[in-house]
């Protein structure tokens, strides 16, 4: 059989891989393992672990790789698979694996390939390593699909021993794919159909979450985007808190299975909080996944593609909380905010950033004069310019205007009022939206959300400005400058650092 070595230095892509997750090595080949499974369209996943020997085998009956992908496999230098494409990347886990393994065997069988390799590191009489392969033919497949041993080493702490301890992992990590209604959404959606986890030889039945967890309040909820379905999920308040790990509360966001983080969206549910479990699916969020399947990059130019997705779930999470009646902190928009935003409205050209990620106009509806109307409203001062959706131009033919703060009259909902009003589909407000949020306990002096930025008027550094609200506000805009280059930094790796002082400068020159 031929013998292959790789080229390159893999002990810093190696490390570089490892670096990217927050949780333990051999935990880490679990999850990728299982992600490459799921996306061969597997449905057996096995997982078996021997104490004793400290082997790993990780197997599935999916569609099992090609010769191409094979090569990728192995090929440490090889990119990551495109994003969009699956949950998985090329051979993650059992590169990883050789922080704390010594031998990977493979075997994988399709339609169009089979083949297998026993990679290992090899010590050399200098001291340094190798990590070469030899091909081999599969034994332990019946037919199409995969299987991987991980072999670890004797010197490294595994972090599971007992079947229970392997299933808590596949729990933690793919929890949607243990409930039932979304093992069939899931199927009606042409993935994972009749899947089933094997631990150790049992089969790990799939059940209901809400009734394990003992959910008050439970809500079904379905996520639209222009009146397209988007997502699935539950949510509810546990029996116990932290129903499913230490410090984990919320909404457990999941992309084709994979629980990605938990959101609590900059709400601040007080004693409730530890005990709020949602579980939501968004398989449209694939293309936003980082690579250990962490968190979602959002490149610039695709906010608002990203939101979305990612908006609905923010809405109806706080639509349930106020339906279960659990009160969070109070968000104040007053006139004050509104100044802040119209001040922010000045400089957009000058801060290309606010237009890129916030500039996006929300739609809304706009009550327009008609005597055959069914709403009654009555008048009121302050106005702003409201926008079309699709062609056309803000304010002009009669367009009727959004509740804002330049001089003029506007109709708004009164139900005691006398003019008659139809409702029109407009877009109002370029820029962010601003919104106050009195939570002194946290650090943060203001903090982005979906395409509002909450300025904390609880933190104590206000304590300590003694004027009036010229000197608020530039605490305000400080504040403001922070949250978004907090926020840039996580969707550019090359953000402006300079960000907060341009938009100190371009405030000040207006």
């Amino acid at each position: 059989m031929s013998l292959h070595e790789s080229n390159v230095n893999f002990r810093n892509l190696i490390r570089d891989l490892t670096d990217m997750y927050t949780y333990d090595v051999a935990e880490v080949v679990i999850t990728e393992l299982v992600a490459n499974a799921l996306d061969a369209e597997a449905t057996t996943i096995s997982v078996d672990y021997n104490p004793i020997s400290r082997i790993l085998v990780v197997s599935d009956n999916g569609v099992g790789m090609t010769s191409e992908q094979f090569r990728k496999y192995h090929d440490l230098a090889a990119g990551l698979k495109s994003r969009g494409s699956g949950i998985g990347f090329a051979g993650v886990g059992a590169k990883i694996s050789f922080n704390i393994a010594e031998r990977v065997i493979t075997e994988t069988r399709s339609t169009s390939f089979e083949g297998g390799s026993n990679w290992q590191l090899v010590r050399q009489q200098d001291g340094n390593e190798q990590l070469i392969w030899e091909d081999l033919m599969p034994e332990q497949l019946n037919g199409c699909g995969t299987r991987i041993e991980v072999d670890f080493t004797n010197r490294d702490e595994i972090p599971y021993t007992t079947p229970d301890e392997l299933v808590s992992i596949l729990r933690r990590h793919y929890l949607p794919l243990f409930d039932t209604s979304f093992l069939e959404l899931y199927s009606k959606l042409g993935r994972y159909h009749n899947l089933r986890f094997s631990v150790n030889g049992q089969i790990i039945a799939p059940g209901n979450l809400s009734e394990e967890f003992k959910l008050e309040k439970a809500k079904e909820i379905y996520l639209e985007r222009s009146s397209n379905l988007i997502g699935y999920g539950i949510l509810g308040l546990s029996k116990n808190e932290y129903p499913i790990g230490e410090e984990v509360c919320g909404v457990l966001i999941s992309v084709f299975g994979k629980f990605v983080k938990a959101e609590l969206f900059n709400q601040f549910p007080g004693r409730e909080g530890p005990r709020i479990f949602g579980l939501v699916e968004v398989p449209g969020l694939v293309k936003y996944l980082n690579t250990p399947k962490s968190d979602f990059i959002r490149p610039r130019g695709q906010h608002k593609e990203f939101e979305g997705y990612y908006g609905p779930i923010r809405d109806c999470f706080k639509s349930w909380l106020a339906e279960a009646g659990i009160q969070t902190l109070e968000i104040d928009v007053t006139v004050e905010t509104r100044k802040i935003e119209k001040e922010i409205a000045k400089i957009l050209e000058d801060i290309p950033e606010l237009g890129e990620f916030f500039g996006f106009r929300s739609p809304k509806k706009v009550l327009r004069s008609d005597d055959g109307g069914n709403i009654s409203s009555t008048e009121h001062e302050g106005i702003e310019a409201s926008f079309p959706i699709g062609d056309g131009h803000r304010g002009k033919n009669g367009a009727p205007p959004d509740v804002g703060l330049d001089p003029g009259q506007t109709l708004v909902e009164d139900g005691k009022g006398i003019a008659k009003a139809t409702p029109v589909s407009r877009a109002a407000r370029r820029g962010p939206k601003i919104t106050f949020v009195n939570a002194p306990e946290k650090l943060e002096m203001a903090w982005v959300e979906g395409n509002t930025i909450s300025i904390n008027n609880g933190h104590p550094v206000l304590n300590k400005i003694k004027g009036g609200y010229k000197e608020k506000r530039v605490f305000y805009f400080v504040a403001i400058g922070c949250a978004v280059q907090r926020f840039l930094a996580t969707q550019d790796e090359k953000a402006d650092l300079m960000f907060i002082d341009r938009l100190l400068t371009a405030w000040g020159s207006k």
